[in-house]
């Protein structure tokens, strides 16, 4: 009798435990409402947008979303869509360093007022390239989560900067997929 008390106590204890997990194998769960741009000025952040309207993410998107054109406190989550486009830019009338600068004060506020920061690459390989590689590096400190198109890390690089900094990693296969990511780290 008495150890199927402490076994049913302990079997109660596990489901508590599994009851109150936060979601994630990570323990990582992102809070609404979340600013979305771009960081690079490719359409990947715009098709973020589709896909967080899937799930009913509360978000804000600005291609050129910066520090003094919103009060970053007011969110949860920044996104950061990453992959560097040179139409994209020109279109913008900005250079890679501008464009650096702007999401890396962008990182900077977002960690400053307690904001967790994602980098999404959700356009895969063809959004990997000097430029694309140096933006995600200049924001990988500030990273809390990585989700990432397979083969946009066909070589490693998302995994290792992952691994190094000890944070989260979720890859997905096609754009749509990235639904079940978000709504696995948003809880929904």
């Amino acid at each position: 009798m008495k150890r199927f008390l402490v076994s049913l106590l302990l079997i109660a204890c596990v489901a508590f435990v599994g009851f109150a997990a936060d979601g994630t194998e990570e323990g990582l769960i992102l809070g609404e409402p979340v600013a979305v741009t771009s960081a690079g000025q490719s359409p990947g952040a715009l098709q973020f947008t589709v896909v967080a309207k899937m799930i009913k993410l509360e978000y804000t998107f600005e291609k050129l979303l910066s520090v003094d054109s919103i009060d970053i406190s007011q969110f949860k989550t920044l996104v950061l869509v990453v992959g560097a486009s040179g139409k994209g830019l020109g279109a913008a009338n900005i250079d890679i360093e501008a464009e650096i600068l702007r999401v890396k004060s962008l990182a900077e506020a977002a960690k400053e007022n307690g904001l967790k920061v994602v980098i999404c690459n959700l356009e895969g390989e063809s959004r990997r390239g000097p430029s694309s590689d140096r933006i995600v590096t200049e924001l990988a400190p500030f990273a809390d989560a990585y989700f990432v198109k397979s083969d946009a890390d066909q070589d490693g690089f998302f995994t290792a900067l992952s691994e190094e900094a000890g944070v989260p990693m979720a890859t997905f296969e096609k754009t749509v997929d990235l639904r079940d990511v978000l709504t696995k780290y948003f809880g929904k």
